[in-house]
């Protein structure tokens, strides 16, 4: 299966990628990769690297758009950027997957305007996977793509998401909260309380409204909200955890000496591992007709190995036709009221 890697978005530099691309392969050698990019600068990494056999292929690509370019100008004045060549293998069938850490407004622009949107999709949104209470895990969308949302676009982006637990995550009958002020059927701004009786009337396993403390508390499997807020729930977890695992690294260093310094250590590894969105790889783009991973710019080689990964699994799984079977037969079931 050939994934596209683009290889100049990453703020570590082209070797974070060239080095999260090999690990890839070495646990999937299934996988092809084609690093997009510069190819004199891919090729010095590759040289730095000391690598006896180059176990990808490169297309060149010679323009970089960088985070702070607007999404929207990059996609005119920027027609050969590594982002824009990618998603062209994808629109050439030349290529399965999209993995990206560059600038996330621009890969979701980019990839609307060139692949299109999956049959009856309204808005495409971004999935997140958090950890919760129980060892398992819950998808957050939207967590940035759609900023300002119509009911119908959180009811497709709970359909998206539940396929996305089941397919994906291995999750039988995945539980559906809609992020709320308060569990009751009536709280909420307009927007939420149109968006229940949706969901409500649907197929979905709805469970009802649920509040920020019980998105990590195993309590649903996915977790609904429109962009603004999922983004600003992202963005804290991001930080918060990062803020959890200072403290705890601090304590463990003046942890008791011998067994308890040994269990202490062990303790955080577990946490460390749970907490750090390197194990999450990337937040896949759900409702375009290919598929976009979109991982942190200053993803570790391991956090683009697991976007790699998982853009692997979701082709594998063959997301989007599932995706597209479950609106059609919602559309079918609406169409018999």
């Amino acid at each position: 299966m050939r994934i596209a890697v683009d290889a100049m978005g990453a703020e570590r530099g082209i070797g974070i990628v060239v080095e999260g691309a090999i690990r890839a392969i070495q646990e999937a050698p299934e996988i092809e990769i084609i690093l997009v990019g510069d190819k004199d600068k891919i090729e010095e990494e590759i040289r730095l690297s000391h690598l006896k056999e180059i176990p990808f292929s490169m297309v060149h690509a010679p323009q970089i758009v960088e985070m702070t370019d607007s999404a929207t100008v990059s996609l005119k004045e920027k027609k050969n950027s590594s982002i824009a060549v990618a998603l062209n293998l994808l629109n050439q069938k030349k290529a399965e997957a999209l993995v990206s850490a560059g600038n996330t407004g621009a890969v979701m622009t980019a990839s609307l305007f060139k692949l299109g949107k999956l049959k009856g999709v309204k808005r495409p949104c971004l999935a997140a996977v958090f950890p919760t209470l129980n060892g398992k895990k819950v998808v957050l969308l939207d967590v940035g793509a759609n900023v300002d949302c119509r009911p119908y676009y959180l009811f497709q982006f709970a359909m998206m998401g539940s396929t996305y637990a089941y397919k994906v995550l291995r999750i039988r009958s995945p539980r559906v909260g809609l992020l709320s002020i308060g569990e009751e059927e009536n709280k909420g701004n307009d927007l939420v309380l149109q968006a229940f009786k949706l969901m409500k009337e649907s197929s979905l396993n709805f469970v009802g409204n649920i509040e920020g403390r019980d998105i990590t508390s195993g309590k649903v499997q996915v977790v609904v909200c429109d962009g603004f807020i999922g983004n600003i729930i992202l963005k804290f977890a991001e930080g918060f955890a990062k803020t959890v695992l200072s403290v705890l690294n601090e304590r463990a260093r003046s942890s008791l000496p011998g067994l308890g310094g040994i269990l202490s250590r062990r303790w955080l590894t577990q946490i460390n591992k749970n907490l750090d969105y390197a194990e999450y790889g990337g937040v896949p783009l759900l409702g375009v007709n290919g598929i976009c991973v979109i991982a942190h710019g200053a993803s570790s080689s391991k956090a683009i190995k697991n976007a790699v990964l998982e853009s692997f699994q979701f082709a594998k799984e063959k997301m989007n036709h599932h995706i597209e079977k479950v609106l059609a037969r919602n559309r079918e079931m609406e169409s018999q009221k």
